[in-house]
């Protein structure tokens, strides 16, 4: 019988609460190969440990570092030659394009978030922008993420079209930021785990599309199919919703 040839694998950031589930959910492959990770926090025994990102063997790198580290971290991992999964938040603007450039003779791929429903949710009101006057954003998460916006109502808001106006909100925020022309309003709390409203509006409608992740879990099914089609992924991507409308040609 022909063994499948395993793709081996070092998860960055491998003892938090994504890297546990995203170990987890490779030893239930055959394809892949779980064999290193790079956390500071890991007590493990089973991996190989890095203790830092350098003289990587494994044949891909996927990266859930937090924000406040993964832009070093994307330094780090561009002198390898192993492809790279990023599912970290914080991304700035300059390692975004080192990664694209990077992404000639490998594949790189960056989702901001692995969630099916926050991926449609980008499809739709990229479809709906042109459609209504204004727009605004309002991301809710638990009090323990550094970043704010998320990296999922960044990239959203970077997505729209710049001329779209954006409508004041009263109310009591965490933090308020305007990006691409675009107002996005970041709640933390513990009562959180994931959730974004974008709300869309004309002089006589309004129309708002929200997304709630109930448990961590819903991230698995995006990382399947991360996983699934990683193998004829070329080069740069940038979203699940790309390969999301790839497969089902929206």
């Amino acid at each position: 019988m022909n063994e499948i040839a395993s793709t081996t694998v070092l998860i960055s950031g491998g003892a938090g609460a994504m890297g546990q589930l995203t170990s987890e959910y490779l030893n239930s492959r055959e394809d892949y190969s779980l064999s290193a990770i790079h956390d500071p926090n890991y007590k493990g025994k089973e991996h190989k440990v890095y203790r830092e990102l350098a003289d990587i063997k494994e044949d891909l790198v996927i990266e859930f570092s937090p924000a406040n580290i993964i832009n070093d971290n994307v330094s780090k991992l561009l002198v390898s030659d192993a492809d790279i999964i990023i599912g970290s938040s914080g991304l700035s603007s300059e390692s975004l394009m080192n990664l694209k450039k990077s992404a000639v003779n490998r594949k790189i791929i960056v989702i901001p978030n692995f969630s099916l429903g926050a991926a449609y949710q980008k499809i739709f009101s990229n479809s709906l922008s042109s459609k209504f006057k204004s727009v605004n954003i309002i991301e809710k998460h638990h009090s323990k993420k550094q970043d704010a916006p998320s990296g999922t109502a960044y990239d959203l808001a970077n997505s729209l079209s710049p001329e779209m106006l954006s409508s004041d909100l009263e109310g009591k925020y965490s933090d308020v930021n305007k990006v691409n022309n675009k107002n996005i309003y970041s709640i933390r709390g513990d009562e959180y785990l994931a959730e974004q409203i974008v709300n869309f509006e004309n002089e006589f409608e309004s129309f708002h599309l929200e997304h709630k992740v109930n448990d961590r879990r819903a991230y698995l099914y995006g990382m399947k199919v991360v996983l699934d089609q990683y193998k004829v992924i070329e080069g740069f991507n940038l979203g699940l919703e790309k390969i999301l409308t790839d497969q089902i040609n929206i």
